[in-house]
């Protein structure tokens, strides 16, 4: 027969409900000085409570044994190191195989270590099963860890029925309503909640236990489903979708689903690239070698605009290129192809020539990697109109709120024990994300790993664990205010999946305006940044920068994250304002000659708290190794 712990105030196994049973137990206490010990067979309940659960959980199998866990503090109410430990101790000392905790504590950032020992449990195979908090919009742990069946207060006819609820506050709904349960002393009391329901629910699994009707995991999560009743509602709203606020306790996602909806899945192939002229594509371009594809064609727009010395760099890495649709045996030479912003760009000829290029991809099954949202509906809207049975993938670099609900269903906040890095700017076109890719490149050529967030999303196909596109057409779905949460949970994963020795991003733009007429973006590159909380800052400036606009952007960011400068990178673009023949103002960027270029290096290395390098010089990559070992003494 089973064996169930209840961790609550206790229990008076004189009642006449309770003292034919087998009971035994123990009190975690906290003393005055805030110690925790154990004092072993003392767990009389004073307040009542623990007594009324025992007595439910008794009424649906009577035949198991029960040890209780009192908690009892002498000063200060419980603690979560206090439910912990009775957790500890119930998986160490005792064979129980469900435990239940008809209370919780109203946190939003719960412990490392009341999540970690519910983790043990799980994976333990011990079912626990706990109260959420009694107002549906609170948090309360450990309820609602995903190791963890939360249990809200359902209006039900019968002590026998449950509902279970999928991606909603509660995990199930039980009888929590007036009813009158056992109490100290012979009594007995009229009380109501979510403890009730959860008393009423582990008893309801403890008997299916006892009766052969589940042994494991996947079987219980299987029972639950086919023996729920749909018609049960909750007055307290505590089935209410509150998105975002709670993961569902008996979540079904994996942590290779999530990696999976983050990541394209046509790795390892042949890939082409349009229009390669854009800025994202000659990054791809510079830094091929960091594709996990091989790159094979790249096609340019058939009215080209500025495309630089973009063809002679291909030419010199012996990539082929054209200018016109792709022909038989080019089409034959990629698997996918990676499209970016052609529609930015209002003439015909080229948005014309990109619909003609999906089309043909379309028809020849090809795998689309986008990163314009719009393109994205476009790619539908032709495989639609074509009448195609298309069996390839349409991968939208982004972040969306399916996305962000699958990383909640997933993960809690756990403390990350990766330093990270974040690449911050003065401006734009500094090179902020060639610099994330140099500073992989450093640690990488000297054995250490390197997992990297990019905000760029060419990233998700440069070696990147995920992307989360800001800036220009940017693709992160979620509000601003859920970015702390989904940037933590985020690198959480990443250091789970990776287990690198550093974390790299980097934000986009500028940290302040320099004009504030000009504040168009400002405050949401501030936002990623006090949201991924970097530990240290490579900070890019630009030649017209006054030094005390540099500081005042390192000092924006320090009054929100406590973070050091590793160093200043500076970029060898000047930028100009401009009034144009309609009168408005614009930016253009002039290149420094070399010797202008090392005037300004001097220039700010003589000023600035920290050293200023051109990171793109080989020869600045040692001394740049040796201040990031230096900052988080990982020699």
């Amino acid at each position: 027969m089973m064996k169930i712990g209840i961790i609550d105030t206790g229990a008076d196994v004189t009642h006449k409900r309770l003292s034919s049973h087998r009971i035994s137990g123990i009190t975690v206490l906290k003393d005055e000085t805030g110690s925790i010990g154990f004092v072993a067979d003392r767990f009389a309940d004073q307040k009542g409570h623990g007594t009324g659960v025992a007595s439910i959980v008794l009424q649906h199998v009577p035949e198991a044994e029960l040890f209780i866990v009192k908690l009892e503090a002498a000063v200060g109410g419980v603690t979560e190191e206090m439910v912990e430990k009775g957790i500890r101790y119930l998986l160490e000392k005792t064979d129980v195989r469900m435990i239940n905790i008809s209370m919780g504590i109203k946190t939003n950032t719960p412990s490392f270590g009341l999540q970690q020992i519910c983790s043990d449990a799980f994976y333990k195979g011990v079912v626990i099963v706990a109260a959420v908090h009694y107002l549906h919009n609170k948090l309360c742990y450990p309820a609602h860890f995903s190791t963890v069946i939360g249990v809200g207060q359902g209006v039900v006819d019968s002590k026998y029925k449950f509902r279970y609820l999928e991606n909603k506050l509660a995990d199930v709904l039980a009888k929590g309503g007036l009813q009158r349960v056992a109490y100290p002393g012979n009594q007995f009391r009229f009380s109501v909640g979510t403890s009730l329901a959860t008393a009423h629910f582990t008893g309801i699994l403890a008997d299916a236990f006892n009766k052969g009707l589940w042994n494991d995991r996947e079987n219980l999560l299987r029972w639950i489903k086919h023996n729920a009743s749909a018609d049960i509602i909750s007055f307290t709203k505590h089935d209410m979708d509150i998105s975002g606020l709670k993961k569902s306790g008996m979540s079904e996602i994996t942590e290779t689903e999530v990696v999976a909806a983050l990541r394209p899945k046509c790795s390892g192939k042949a890939i082409a690239i349009f229009p390669f002229e854009e800025k994202e594509m000659k990054s791809i371009l510079e830094f091929h070698h960091l594709l996990p594809y091989q790159l094979t064609l790249a096609i340019g727009y058939p009215r080209s605009l500025k495309i630089d010395n973009t063809v002679a760099m291909m030419e010199k890495l012996n990539i082929r290129h054209l200018f016109g649709q792709p022909e038989e045996n080019d089409l034959s030479s990629f698997d996918t192809i990676v499209i970016g912003y052609f529609l930015d760009k209002l003439l015909d000829q080229n948005s014309y020539f990109g619909y003609t290029l999906i089309r043909n991809c379309v028809l020849k099954q090809k795998n689309f990697i986008v990163w314009d949202k719009y393109v994205y509906d476009l790619i539908w809207s032709v495989i639609k109109e074509t009448g195609t049975e298309y069996r390839g993938e349409v991968f939208l670099t982004a972040f969306t709120a399916a996305h962000k609900e699958k990383l909640y269903s997933l993960m809690e906040y756990d403390r990350l024990t990766v330093p990270s890095i974040c690449v911050v700017g003065t401006n734009s076109k500094q090179g902020k994300f060639t610099t994330q890719l140099v500073l992989r490149q450093i640690l990488e050529t000297n054995s250490y790993k390197v997992a990297h967030l990019s905000t760029e999303p060419q990233g998700i196909i440069l070696g990147a664990e995920f992307a989360f596109p800001i800036g220009h057409q940017g693709t992160v779905e979620t509000d601003i205010r859920d970015w702390n949460k989904s940037l933590r949970l985020l690198t959480q994963l990443m250091e789970r999946k990776r287990q690198p020795d550093v974390i790299v991003t980097g934000s986009q733009g500028c940290i302040i305006p320099r004009h504030p007429m000009n504040d168009s973006n400002a405050a949401e590159m501030l936002s990623f940044v006090k949201a991924f909380y970097p530990d240290a800052l490579v900070c890019a400036i630009s030649p017209n920068d006054t030094i005390d606009f540099i500081m005042k952007t390192v000092e924006v960011i320090k009054a929100y994250v406590k973070c050091t400068v590793i160093c200043f990178v500076l970029t060898p673009w000047e930028y100009h304002l401009k009034v144009n023949s309609l009168n408005q103002m614009h930016v253009y960027y002039k290149r420094l000659q070399d010797e202008e270029y090392l005037e300004k290096l001097n220039y700010y290395n003589e000023r600035l708290p920290a050293p200023t390098f051109n990171i793109m010089d080989a020869k600045n990559h040692g001394r740049i190794l040796e201040l990031i070992q230096q900052t988080f003494s990982i020699n």
